[in-house]
């Protein structure tokens, strides 16, 4: 079973050579790491491929966003043959039998495309971070099982889930070659949600497996790099962008008022309550940049500190054209030939 991990990497070059490391160290399975970095200021993707020699490296010249981003691993997956593709965020640590519990499950059902571990946070080592995802369209609002609480064994049996986070995701490649990768508009928050429900849609199970485990390190780096209430801005404007693409008309009659009456109030409170009022206001920026979306599709409105971000940090030349995003994959393809020929970020098969 061969399986590319893609794992991206965006100015925290420390946290993703500890989180690769663990991942080198998982048992079995043929699986080799690619490293995709998000136009980092840090001389990340030449420093990780310094100190890890046996993975690849590609350097994007700016931040493409998380989706963007994980779409140029499955695609490099997809054009070469590869049977899965683990995506694995760079703030976990991952057990050492992480793979061979996702690869075991996803081999007895061909039709789990996307298979999702138990996951902690780092610490205390014992709270659950992710145990499985539910969704219902009449609310629209994607909830964690077991968020927050003690392991006592009570998230323990395999089960098919509404939903895989993104943190960490084994995927089909042959599932994703019909169901199409990322949604690049969410950029990142969301992304998982909406690929799970195409998934779905298409008559594919989506699977949580509590013996593979990994510790997550939640949030580091848009807290790092631009300040938590980025992720206030994504999160309101892509559960709206989740429902537009994905909800019926008779469902926006629960949901609005469950949205707009209770969900968005509260958490504007929650943020204020802790006198983060930037992203308090972040929330209903996101609310106007979804309607903004609307009517200019072909853009994704992202928050200022973002933008600047997606701004190119190395030559242009370098960049990956993104033009081929929702394609063929032949962008990536000439890009990949060009950090070859022009790149100190090469690659290591």
């Amino acid at each position: 079973m061969k399986t590319l991990i893609v794992v991206l990497n965006w100015n925290s070059r420390e946290m993703t050579r500890e989180c690769v490391q663990s991942l080198l160290a998982m048992r079995g399975g043929a699986f080799h790491i690619l490293v995709v970095d998000n136009g980092s200021r840090d001389g990340s993707p030449e420093y990780l491929q310094e100190v890890l020699p046996d993975i690849s490296v590609i350097g994007n010249a700016r931040n493409v966003g998380f989706a963007a981003g994980c779409n140029i691993g499955m695609k490099k997956a997809l054009a070469e043959g590869y049977e899965y593709v683990l995506l694995v965020n760079n703030d976990t640590i991952a057990d050492p039998d992480l793979l061979t519990e996702l690869q075991s499950v996803a081999e007895r059902d061909r039709k789990a495309s996307m298979v999702s571990p138990k996951i902690y946070y780092f610490k205390p080592p014992d709270r659950l971070w992710w145990a499985g995802g539910t969704y219902n369209p009449w609310v629209g609002i994607p909830k964690h099982l077991g968020w927050k609480k003690i392991d006592g064994g009570q998230f323990d049996k395999n089960r098919t889930i509404d939903w895989a986070t993104g943190c960490v995701l084994l995927l089909r490649c042959e599932a994703l070659r019909e169901a199409g990768l990322f949604d690049e508009q969410i950029f990142g928050n969301g992304e998982d949600l909406d690929l799970s429900l195409r998934m779905r849609k298409l008559g594919y199970v989506v699977a949580y497996v509590p013996t593979a485990k990994v510790w997550h390190r939640e949030g580091i780096d848009y807290q790092k790099n631009v300040g938590e209430y980025a992720r206030s801005f994504t999160l309101i404007r892509n559960l709206l962008w989740v429902m537009h693409k994905h909800g019926e008309k008779y469902h926006w009659l629960t949901f609005l008022p469950i949205f707009m009456g209770y969900y968005l109030p509260k958490m504007t409170l929650r943020f204020a309550l802790r006198g983060d009022f930037r992203s308090s206001w972040a929330l209903w920026q996101g609310f106007v940049a979804f309607w903004e979306m609307r009517s200019h599709p072909e853009h994704s409105v992202l928050p200022a500190g973002l933008q600047r971000t997606n701004q190119p940090s190395r030559p242009a030349e370098l960049e990956p054209s993104l033009s081929g995003s929702r394609g063929s994959g032949a962008g990536h393809k000439e890009y990949m030939r060009r950090v070859k020929a022009k790149s100190r970020c090469e690659e290591y098969m």
